[in-house]
């Protein structure tokens, strides 16, 4: 029997391969050292480029040896689309580009976790914002005031140090 190589598999892996190896170009011309810290601009992209060459890699790997393990590819044709889950995420990921110089990090990134949580089915309205503000304070106060990186403040600029 003709082993099973699904196209739409191997397509996305070796749109992830491909990714990485875009990244690390662009990361090519980036300074891996730098002053203070000894790390510079170039050291995360790097990282990132590599993993996903080597994330591309496996998966195609896999897609070429009969297909990613666990995954019916028929059953998951015949399921619908969730639209409004869709609809929910897309939103809230395109709210965020719009909001976060203007509204701030903090409360675009909370109206981002909301909007995902709802996507995820989650209708727990100030439960998902505490949550998201909680997540988005700590990674805040993380970059700004520990590692010396400015998140923008937005409307909050003059109530945070």
């Amino acid at each position: 029997m003709a082993q099973r190589r699904p196209k739409g598999q191997i397509a996305l892996s070796a749109g992830i391969f491909a990714l990485g190896v875009l990244v690390l170009v662009g990361a090519a011309d980036l300074p891996a050292g730098g002053g203070y810290a000894q790390v510079g601009p170039g050291v995360v992209p790097r990282i990132v480029g590599a993993g996903l060459v080597l994330l591309g890699a496996m998966l195609l790997r896999e897609a070429l040896t009969g297909g990613y393990r666990g995954v019916d590819e028929d059953a998951e044709l015949h399921l619908p689309m969730d639209w409004t889950a869709f609809a929910w995420v897309s939103g809230g990921i395109l709210a965020y580009g719009f909001l976060v110089e203007r509204a701030g990090f903090l409360i675009a990134s909370t109206l981002l976790f909301v909007a995902v949580a709802r996507g995820f089915a989650s209708r727990r309205w100030l439960s998902n914002a505490l949550v998201g503000l909680a997540v988005a304070a700590f990674i805040f106060a993380v970059f700004n005031y520990a590692l010396g990186l400015q998140l923008p403040a937005g409307v909050l600029k003059g109530i945070l140090p």
